[in-house]
């Protein structure tokens, strides 16, 4: 049996039906927008762990030449996938400081 539709209801669908598409457009731009910002996160994430295994080598490079009873070595950069990190070594008395910018 089919349903009839009043005159002054046609409206009122095509208004819920603009609605609906709102909403799931509004739906899908966020969860684009939160897996963007997590790509985000995740590529900062591996910067940062990157720079923390150039550090560890840097450490073994200082203690190598110390080793060698040779002077500390000075400032180096490192490329690892596309990216430059750069060494620095500061030492005040027995402390050790290792400078890794990325």
């Amino acid at each position: 049996m089919p349903i009839k539709i009043i005159k002054s209801e046609k409206g009122v669908v095509f208004i819920t039906v603009l609605m609906i598409i709102m909403v799931m457009m509004i739906l899908a731009i966020s969860i684009i927008s939160i897996s963007v910002g997590q790509v985000m996160i995740s590529e900062k994430q591996v910067k940062r762990l990157q720079a923390e295994m150039v550090a560890s080598g840097a450490l073994g490079k200082y203690f190598a030449s110390q080793l060698n009873n040779s002077t500390a070595p000075g400032p180096y950069s490192e490329t690892i996938d596309g990216h430059t990190f750069s060494v620095n070594f500061t030492t005040s008395g027995t402390q050790l400081d290792i400078d890794v910018g990325y």
